[in-house]
């Protein structure tokens, strides 16, 4: 019998999720969530649609597991749904595409999506909540942390070692041997050759650095 799960957001991401969800995994999405002050509709995809706050009650975590379907227009929002529905004690599943190509000695955390035609070398470690969309390229010995969201056709070069709440643009590639480092955003088609710097966003080819967001974040509109 499929697990049964709720996602918490009722965004386009999220439908995209409870389609691939309901397509191709082993789980079946009965409801999804989202915070009180955002309840607009009682359903959403045909489903019920629940206050967060009222969600142990009616889905409690004993019998229910969830995934947090959350975007990137503004990164650190990532970490704190995450965190949320974590401090209520439920279990995050991931998504991967039966199209991936991943080995058996992939560490992988929660609430991780893995789209098709993504290609994970042996000796891969991803941690918590993030995202690899459609054709992305991790190569050996990758490190990936938490909270980030790695677009369409991007390369990660063998042993690099990715930190937490980045944006990796369409495209993007890096060589081997960097270190991305927290709240890192690579621009669309970015080329980088050499480690990034926290919280700094990166353009061009060899890429190069051109702004700053510690005190905003990554905000993408």
């Amino acid at each position: 019998m499929p697990e049964k799960i709720v996602i918490y957001g009722v965004s386009a991401f999220a439908e995209m999720m409870y389609h691939n969800f309901t397509r191709y995994s082993e789980y079946r999405v009965v409801a999804f969530c989202v915070d009180q002050e955002y309840m607009q509709e009682a359903s959403f995809c045909d489903l019920p649609v629940v206050a967060f706050e009222d969600l142990a009650e009616l889905y409690p975590a004993e019998a229910y597991k969830m995934f947090v379907a959350i975007g990137f227009s503004r990164m650190r929002n990532r970490a704190l749904m995450f965190d949320k529905a974590k401090a209520k004690g439920y279990q995050l599943v991931n998504y991967i595409s039966p199209q991936a190509i991943i080995r058996e000695d992939l560490v992988i955390g929660e609430n991780n999506v893995i789209q098709s035609s993504t290609d994970i070398d042996i000796f891969v470690s991803i941690g918590n909540n993030n995202v690899f969309w459609t054709g992305c390229i991790l190569g050996h010995n990758v490190v990936v942390g938490n909270h980030n969201y790695v677009s369409g056709n991007c390369g990660l070069g063998g042993n690099c070692v990715i930190g937490d709440a980045c944006f990796i643009g369409n495209a993007a590639c890096m060589v081997n041997n960097i270190n991305i480092a927290d709240e890192t955003y690579l621009v669309a088609g970015a080329i980088i050759v050499r480690s990034t710097e926290k919280s700094c966003q990166y353009h061009g080819n060899p890429s190069k650095r051109v702004a700053r967001h510690a005190d905003a974040g990554i905000v993408i509109t």
